[in-house]
C-alpha cells in the first residue's frame, strides 16, 4: 500500500513539475500554442505524446459515473403527481334564519334551511337542495343548484328556481316565479301571478286570481284554475286548462294559446282558444253547461282535432251537431241542444271534423 502511495506521489509531483515548468516558459515568452499545452506532452526526443489522465490511470475503479437531474423551479408540477386519493369534505347544511327587517341569506353547497322573516328580504340557496322560505314583505329568492322547495309568503314576491327540480309556491300577493332549467312545479296560489317554466317539462298553477302562465321549452302541463288567465304553451307538446277539472262549473275567461307543437286545450266556457302551429287537439265537453260557448279560433281541419266529452250518465244518447247561421262563416257545436263552442272559418264543416267521447274514457 505504502508503495503505491508512493509511486502515487511521484506521478503526482512529476506532473505538478512539468506544469510549473510550462507556466514559466509561457511567462518567459515562450509561444507555445494553448491546445497543444493543454492535449499533449513532450518526451525526451521531443516527440508530441498524448496526455494521460492521471486519476484514471491510477485509480480508475474509484471514479464515480452518473446522471443527475437538476428540477427547473420554474416548470409547472405534473398534474398525475399530485394525489387524488383525499375526497374533498363534504358540504355543511346550514340553517340561516332572517330577523325583523331586510336581510340577505344565503346558503352554501349543502341542503340549507333560509327562512327570511319579516321584511324585504333577498335570499339564495346556490348549490344543494334547499329549503327557502320568503315569510312576510316583498322577498326575492333565488333557489340556484339542486332541487329546490321555494315558498315567498305573503306580498308580492319574485322568485328564480334555476339548475334543478324545484318546487315553487308564490303564497299570497302578486308574485313572479321561474322556473329555468330542468322540470319544475310552479304554483301561483293567491294574487295575480307570472308563472314561467323555461326549459323542461314544466307544471304550472296559476291558483287563484288572473294569472299569466308561460310553458316556454319542453312539455309543459299549464292549469289556469280560478279567475282570468292567459296560458301560452310556447314551444313543446303542452297541454293548456281552462277550467278547473275539479270544479269545471267556473264561468272566467281565459285565452289559450298552444304556441309551437302538437298541443292539447282544455277548452273551459267562454275561453278563447288558439292552438298555434302543429297538429292541436281541442277539446270541449259539456262542463261548458248553458253559460258562455268557447271559440276556437284556428282550428284546421287539414291537421287539427275537434273532441267532444260528455257525461254519459247525463247524457245517455248524446246528439251532436254543427250549426251555421245564414251569412256566417263560423259553426257552432251543439250537445243535445246545449252550444259547446264556435268553431272560426267553419261553416261547411262535417261531423266527421268531430270525435264524440265519454268523459271516463280519458
Amino acid at each position: 500500500m505504502l508503495g503505491l502511495l508512493g509511486l502515487f506521489g511521484a506521478l503526482f509531483g512529476g506532473f505538478v513539475a512539468d506544469g510549473f515548468l510550462a507556466a514559466t516558459q509561457k511567462a518567459n515568452g515562450d509561444e507555445t500554442d494553448n491546445e497543444d499545452a493543454t492535449d499533449q506532452t513532450t518526451d525526451a526526443d521531443g516527440d508530441a505524446e498524448e496526455a494521460v489522465d492521471l486519476l484514471h490511470m491510477v485509480m480508475p475503479s474509484y471514479i464515480p459515473t452518473a446522471h443527475v437531474d437538476v428540477p427547473d423551479p420554474s416548470a409547472t408540477p405534473d398534474p398525475e403527481t399530485e394525489s387524488s386519493d383525499i375526497p374533498p369534505p363534504p358540504p355543511v347544511d346550514i340553517e340561516l334564519t332572517g330577523e325583523d327587517g331586510d336581510d340577505v341569506l344565503t346558503g352554501n353547497a349543502g341542503a340549507d334551511t333560509v327562512v327570511g322573516g319579516a321584511g324585504n328580504d333577498l335570499l339564495g340557496g346556490r348549490d344543494g337542495d334547499d329549503l327557502i322560505e320568503g315569510g312576510s314583505g316583498e322577498d326575492y329568492i333565488d333557489g340556484g343548484a339542486g332541487n329546490d322547495t321555494v315558498s315567498g309568503g305573503d306580498d308580492n314576491d319574485v322568485m328564480r328556481g334555476h339548475d334543478g327540480d324545484d318546487a315553487m309556491r308564490g303564497g299570497a300577493g302578486n308574485d313572479s316565479l321561474t322556473g329555468h332549467m330542468d322540470d319544475d312545479a310552479i304554483y301561483g296560489d293567491d294574487g295575480d301571478d307570472t308563472l314561467l317554466g323555461g326549459s323542461g317539462d314544466d307544471t304550472l298553477d296559476g291558483g287563484n286570481g288572473d294569472d299569466w302562465l308561460a310553458g316556454g321549452f319542453g312539455n309543459d302541463a299549464l292549469h289556469g284554475a280560478t279567475g282570468s288567465d292567459t296560458l301560452d304553451g310556447n314551444n313543446g307538446n303542452d297541454t293548456l286548462w281552462g277550467f278547473d277539472p275539479n270544479d269545471p262549473s267556473g264561468d272566467d275567461v281565459d285565452f289559450l294559446n298552444g304556441g309551437e307543437g302538437d298541443d292539447t286545450l282544455m277548452i273551459g266556457a267562454g275561453d278563447y282558444a288558439h292552438g298555434g302551429m302543429g297538429a292541436d287537439t281541442f277539446t270541449i265537453g259539456d262542463w261548458i253547461g248553458e253559460g258562455e260557448y268557447a271559440h276556437i279560433t284556428d282550428y284546421n281541419p287539414d291537421e287539427d282535432d275537434i273532441v267532444v266529452l260528455y257525461d254519459a250518465a247525463a247524457h245517455p244518447n248524446p246528439l251532436v251537431e254543427l250549426v251555421t247561421e245564414e251569412g256566417s262563416d263560423d259553426a257552432t257545436v251543439l250537445l243535445d241542444g246545449i252550444a259547446l263552442a264556435t268553431i272560426a272559418n267553419g261553416a261547411g264543416l262535417s261531423l266527421d271534423a268531430l270525435t264524440l267521447l265519454p268523459s271516463n274514457s280519458l
